[in-house]
């Protein structure tokens, strides 16, 4: 009969194993992108958490800093992969990387070079836990998003698999970090050590397989840029419908237009508008699609000459958008320059 010790290298063995495999598969199986990368980054961390608890003074110095920022990472490359993961475009931005390396300097700090562990004063004990509370903020803030965000995704599986992802994912995260808090003090539990093994070779392989799954709609080839739900064919008087909508009707003006007002004004239920605009028109996300619709005409009024004294907020208002900001930061992101800017070139080439 095992040992529960023998048990327990056992099952971390195998999840390193799985871990390992998975790198693979985001590095060789898949189209080499951001995703992959912070995918693969993600799992290596999770491989030196498992691993960090076995290393001792004796290691060697490179392998001991390289196996403790993946164990500092792990919340960091979980928000970054789970964002790429679920939001269409996402890019690595410089906070990304400060980010990164201010949580490492303080993690190296606080549990390697002081010996603020021995400290019993409250000071001590506070900046002790509170890596522990920013992993937990992080990773309630990364399953919030992406629940808030799934109401504007139109990949049916995807959807579906953000709800799932959240609640098993966000209840085991936040129970061993609160655990681990609780229990900082105590020692070593042989028996909690069982319990975190098992729920972790679950919780990868469950990951693992409905990652894979759905492989080509998360990890989309230039190709494939809509979900292939079932074989039914597309309804093309309903599309002529939202095309007489988009068109001529310019709903997508409507401030806090949703996918629910739209499937009102089709009469159809807002999974067949989902697909809909997917299949149809091929855009993966809700907001994609109006901001598409609204820049196109923010550039028709910007290239106006007697429009010239619409201020840009005036226009981000009329186009539906609640403040100047996102019309900004959707008008540089499709267009490559500011509103202001684009209005100064058209004016000087005319």
């Amino acid at each position: 009969m095992l040992e529960t010790t023998d048990l327990i290298h056992y099952l971390k063995a195998a999840t390193i194993a799985q871990l390992g495999f998975l790198i693979l598969n985001f590095l060789i199986r898949v189209k080499l992108s951001t995703r992959s990368i912070l995918g693969s980054l993600f799992t290596s961390s999770l491989i030196a958490y498992f691993i960090c608890p076995w290393l001792d003074h004796s290691t060697n110095t490179f392998i001991l800093i390289l196996v403790h920022t993946g164990c500092f990472s792990v919340s960091i490359f979980f928000y970054l992969f789970v964002t790429s993961l679920f939001e269409d475009g996402f890019k690595l931005k410089t906070w990304h990387a400060v980010l990164f390396l201010s949580l490492n300097i303080f993690c190296f700090y606080v549990f390697l070079a002081s010996d603020i562990r021995s400290q019993n004063t409250i000071f001590a004990k506070v900046l002790f836990s509170m890596p522990q509370v920013f992993y937990l903020g992080l990773i309630l803030l990364t399953l919030g998003k992406v629940l808030k965000d799934k109401n504007i995704d139109l990949l049916e599986s995807r959807r579906e698999f953000r709800v799932i992802f959240s609640w098993v994912t966000g209840i085991y995260s936040m129970s061993v970090v609160l655990m681990e808090v609780i229990t900082k003090d105590s020692g070593y539990s042989l028996q909690l050590d069982l319990i975190n093994s098992s729920f972790i070779f679950i919780l990868v392989f469950f990951i693992s397989f409905r990652i894979f799954q759905f492989r080509d709609n998360v990890f989309p080839t230039e190709e494939i840029q809509t979900e292939e739900v079932s074989d039914e064919p597309l309804d093309e008087t309903l599309l002529q419908k939202l095309d007489s909508l988009l068109k001529v009707q310019k709903v997508f003006l409507q401030e806090n237009l949703t996918i629910s007002v739209l499937a009102k004004q089709l009469n159809v239920p807002e999974k067949k508008v989902r697909r809909l605009i997917n299949k149809g028109l091929g855009y993966r996300n809700f907001n994609e699609f109006l901001n598409q619709f609204r820049i196109q005409e923010a550039k028709f009024i910007l290239s106006d000459p007697s429009k010239n004294d619409f201020q840009v907020l005036r226009i981000a208002m009329d186009l539906g958008y609640g403040s100047l900001a996102p019309f900004n930061r959707a008008f540089k992101e499709i267009v490559g320059m500011t509103p202001s800017d684009f209005r100064k070139q058209k004016n000087q080439v005319k």
